[in-house]
């Protein structure tokens, strides 16, 4: 007898809601409500004690309409825990408001069987909430995106119309020009040039991520690609590049490459004045992901630098010392984003960089 009060008392003081039912007819799946800890009481806005001794059918019917009572028929006959999941339940006897619980059913031996459940309202709002704000920011950044593409696309034709004049001015009417006006259409030529080389990268980052098939790449035969296709820049900066073996990732595969080239270029561009280029490509197998790294023995990064540069802009030098307009490394970081992985980089100044992205498997 002390030894039941004993475990009465522990259970009555458990956080966590706890019933006990008892099987009474397994054809019309009857049972009987036999103890509830006061746990229920915060979890069911009322004392569930009093419902003790009646049968469940009577108490809350609207069970039977989701189908629970089958479900703690087969806790018993199976002497298994039963992980019955999420429900939503509302009854005059608890709330007529709907309420989120989970809830797991445990075999006590015989005709009874425990239940354990929580109530998850607050947070299964707060994930619908979540949901929607998500769903109004995806709509968002779709409109932002194709502003992008709209803009920058429209943008193309009247800036070569500019590049155009201007070099017809420069040839046809040369003679008429003084040094400073020569000058003047030389400036306003290399400016438009660049901004439209701006304007196409913009064009290019706002279509990252339109593509979204994904199939199976074999990294081998993409770097072989970008090796061949890289061939000149390799071979005018007598440039090494190592590539170990790589495995084979599910992505899209003009993104994947993009990526992989936008590492390597920068490796060979970023480099000392008179410097070999040493480029080294590899990955490592962790659980869930593969870890890729592009290695140099570049000029490097200031651990200041190390997360501005991703993104879109953001130069570090002048372009008469790199050429370049800033956005290669926000289109990775796009690129590894839009395959739910992360990107980041090591570096010392002076010393190389090393650039890491994740795969998901």
């Amino acid at each position: 007898m002390r030894e039941t009060l004993n475990a009465l008392n522990i259970l009555e003081k458990l956080p966590i809601p706890l019933v006990v039912f008892k099987l009474l007819d397994r054809e019309t799946k009857d049972f009987e409500f036999v103890y509830a800890n006061k746990a229920n009481q915060k979890a069911s806005r009322v004392d569930i004690k009093e419902f003790e001794g009646k049968r469940l059918i009577d108490i809350f019917p609207g069970i039977y309409d989701l189908g629970l009572p089958g479900l703690y028929l087969q806790c018993i006959e199976t002497q298994e825990i039963v992980d019955i999941g999420e429900i939503e339940f509302g009854d005059e006897k608890v709330n007529y408001v709907k309420r989120s619980f989970r809830i797991k059913a445990f075999p006590l031996g015989g005709d009874e069987m425990m239940i354990l459940y929580e109530d998850v309202s607050s947070l299964k709002e707060a994930e619908d909430e979540l949901k929607k704000k998500n769903a109004i920011l995806e709509e968002k950044n779709k409109s932002l995106e194709e502003f992008a593409y709209i803009t920058s696309h429209d943008l193309q034709e009247p800036l070569g119309t500019i590049a155009s004049f201007v070099e017809m001015l420069l040839l046809g009417y040369k003679d008429l020009l003084d040094d400073q006006g020569k000058q003047i259409l030389d400036y306003i030529g290399t400016s438009t040039l660049r901004v439209k080389g701006m304007v196409h990268n913009i064009l290019q980052y706002s279509r990252l991520g339109s593509e979204k098939e994904k199939i199976d790449i074999d990294c081998n035969v993409v770097l072989d690609e970008i090796r061949s296709d890289l061939k000149k820049l390799l071979d005018e900066n007598k440039a090494d590049l190592k590539i170990n073996p790589l495995p084979t990732i599910n992505g899209t595969q003009s993104e994947i490459r993009m990526l992989f080239q936008n590492l390597i270029t920068n490796a060979i561009k970023y480099q000392p004045k008179g410097n070999i280029p040493e480029i080294e490509v590899s990955v490592k197998e962790e659980q869930d992901h593969w870890v890729f790294s592009v290695k140099d023995n570049g000029i490097g990064i200031a651990e200041e630098n190390q997360k501005k540069i991703f993104r879109m802009f953001q130069r570090l030098h002048l372009d008469k010392e790199y050429e370049g307009v800033g956005i290669g490394l926000a289109n990775c970081q796009k690129i590894v984003d839009g395959h739910h992985g992360e990107l980041w980089v090591e570096s010392e100044l002076g010393k190389g960089s090393t650039f890491y992205f994740t795969i998901p498997k």
